[in-house]
């Protein structure tokens, strides 16, 4: 993080310069650019097809932006498969709305990937009314980022207290309509969130429950007792002028904040809150309080650092992400550079600023450092699946084998190398899941299926086309020089663990920290006695399992006591 000077970062000095400032401490004249009527095309949202020759046409057209915006919602849900209730409770509740003459490109309508409807709505709309509005709305992989981790079960809700026109809706997977909620003070925003969310759920006669309101005045009231399970966002950014909305937590006037801390009393006492924010509020001395609420009230799962910026916007930012466990003493959390590479850090308050420093030894931190050093691949290109989510367990799991069921594997049941005997039994039906991975997952020749929830590593080796529930994760893994049995050498060792230990100590086994695991360059030789190996400990040898730890610890090249350090954390 940057350093701050007399609490003015050098990127903040460098900006005041601009504005023929002289780099004093305050401020002699503001360009207001909220009065700006500058046309800024968002880059990076969406750039599909014939799009933004379209756009442009309609920047000379100067249709009154409410008309257009229902038109292109309107033409979108009549040109997709809509649930025709759904569709009719959209026309009612816009009956006020006017439609204007207008043609769309047959490719613009039937894309039902995109928010393109809302990539209009941001080029068409002044830089002074973005500003005011917090029209700065997310590249979708940055919003890919952020929900990368995020597998929403049966029961479970979603929040965006700051949908906009619901990019993060559209790039969420693995959830229900009834399961998501938005909220937004915008109501065209709103608007085309909920035409988004019935074409992407054409199927569901749930209406989607976006609400047009101001969430730090009203959505502690509109939504009652409820609670949500993930409650994921980019929140307006900038100072809140006057006492329109006061905090009972932070006494900060910055947006961004003041959303966190609310937004963080509608968390489930086991869930995940993440959040895009500008990097100011880790560092400026006026924010001191919002990074005390976040070291004392919430504990810090990952902050990932961005170097890229919003075009129009001067700060740089980050996304923190924070669970609803109390933690007493000091945290550690997961910084992942623009580089993606990942450090563990520790973070205390150190003049009302976060300052990492790292809490591993130099011998630990020496071990993790010969490992990446031989780094030649990784799991990043591999193929990944969940297990089945069936929607209501009870009735689909059955104790004891019939005519047309067939085993299902859970979490539980699976140990290092190989699996345990099945203790429940389903009917494949894939309609009558809630949510499948594709067949070929299930059905593959070979596949290595991991424990979920768990704090160390535990793969075991599956080539009899099993099914496995959603406590049990797929891989299909795809690394250079090595057979799949090697693979689960390397994934099942004792030095693999300890590196993922070391490195995040999550209570979950998360794809993005899997793939953060350094494989090294081996040889044929190499790849053919681990493969053996690993046929021996499918057998329950337990000499075969000690030999692939002293194979891997040699080609890594590691001395006797790093070895014995390592071994000693596995007690």
């Amino acid at each position: 993080m940057k350093e701050t000077e007399n609490f003015i970062s050098k990127a903040t000095r460098r900006n005041w310069e601009k504005l023929q400032n002289g780099g004093s401490e305050r401020l002699t004249r503001r360009a207001n650019k909220s009065l700006s009527q500058r046309i800024v095309t968002p880059e990076g949202y969406v750039m599909a097809g014939s799009l933004p020759r379209f756009v442009e046409d309609l920047k000379s057209a100067n249709h009154p932006i409410d008309k257009l915006v229902f038109t292109l919602c309107a033409m979108y849900l009549e040109h997709n498969r809509v649930n025709e209730g759904n569709k009719r409770r959209f026309f009612e509740e816009y009956a006020h709305c006017q439609r204007i003459e207008l043609s769309v490109p047959r490719q613009i309508l039937k894309n039902r990937q995109d928010d393109w409807i809302g990539f209009v709505y941001q080029s068409l709309t002044a830089e002074g009314q973005r500003i005011l509005k917090g029209l700065y709305y997310t590249k979708p992989l940055v919003v890919s980022e952020m929900l990368s981790d995020i597998r929403i079960l049966s029961g479970e809700r979603f929040l965006d207290p700051c949908c906009g026109s619901g990019i993060f809706f559209l790039k969420l997977e693995h959830a229900e309509l009834e399961q998501l909620f938005g909220i937004d003070n915008d109501p065209l925003a709103v608007m085309i969130a909920k035409a988004n969310l019935m074409v992407k759920y054409y199927e569901s006669s749930v209406y989607p429950q976006i609400y047009q309101m101001d969430f730090l005045l009203h959505a502690a009231s509109a939504l009652g007792d409820m609670k949500f399970d993930y409650i994921v966002t980019n929140p307006p950014w900038g100072m809140e002028r006057g006492k329109r909305h006061e905090s009972d937590v932070i006494a900060s006037h910055e947006k961004a904040a003041l959303f966190f801390t609310e937004a963080f009393k509608l968390l489930n006492r086991n869930g995940i809150q993440h959040f895009l924010l500008p990097s100011s509020v880790l560092k400026i001395k006026v924010h001191a309080d919002f990074r005390r609420f976040v070291m004392h009230k919430t504990r810090m799962e990952s902050i990932r650092q961005y170097q890229e910026r919003f075009k129009g916007v001067f700060t740089d930012f980050v996304s923190l992400k924070v669970s609803h466990k109390p933690v007493f003493g000091e945290q550690s959390y997961r910084v992942v550079g623009a580089d993606d590479t990942v450090s563990t850090k520790e973070i205390r308050i150190i003049d009302d600023a976060f300052c990492p420093i790292p809490i591993l030894n130099d011998r630990v931190e020496a071990i993790l450092a010969k490992a990446e050093r031989l780094r030649h691949d990784d799991l990043s290109h591999s193929q990944w699946a969940l297990g089945i989510i069936t929607g209501n367990n009870a009735k689909a799991l059955k104790d004891r084998p019939r005519k047309g069921l067939e085993k299902i594997y859970m979490g539980k049941d699976i140990d290092k190398y190989k699996l345990k005997p099945a203790s429940r039994y389903i009917k494949y039906n894939r309609a009558d899941f809630q949510q499948c991975a594709k067949d070929e997952f299930y059905r593959a020749k070979e596949k290595l299926v991991y424990r979920f929830v768990s704090s160390r590593l535990c793969f075991a080796y599956d080539d009899k086309q099993r099914l496995f529930l959603n406590s049990a994760n797929i891989l299909i893994p795809e690394v250079e020089g090595m057979s799949i049995k090697t693979v689960l050498a390397f994934l099942n060792s004792s030095l693999f663990n300890y590196l993922y230990v070391k490195r995040f100590g999550d209570l979950k086994i998360l794809k993005g920290n899997l793939c953060a695991l350094p494989f090294p360059s081996i040889s044929k030789e190499d790849d053919v006695r681990l493969t053996v190996l690993v046929d021996c400990a499918l057998k329950g040898d337990t000499e075969a399992i000690k030999e692939i730890d002293k194979h891997i610890f040699s080609l890594y090249q590691f001395e006797t006591e790093e070895i014995e350090i390592i071994l000693k954390s596995e007690i």
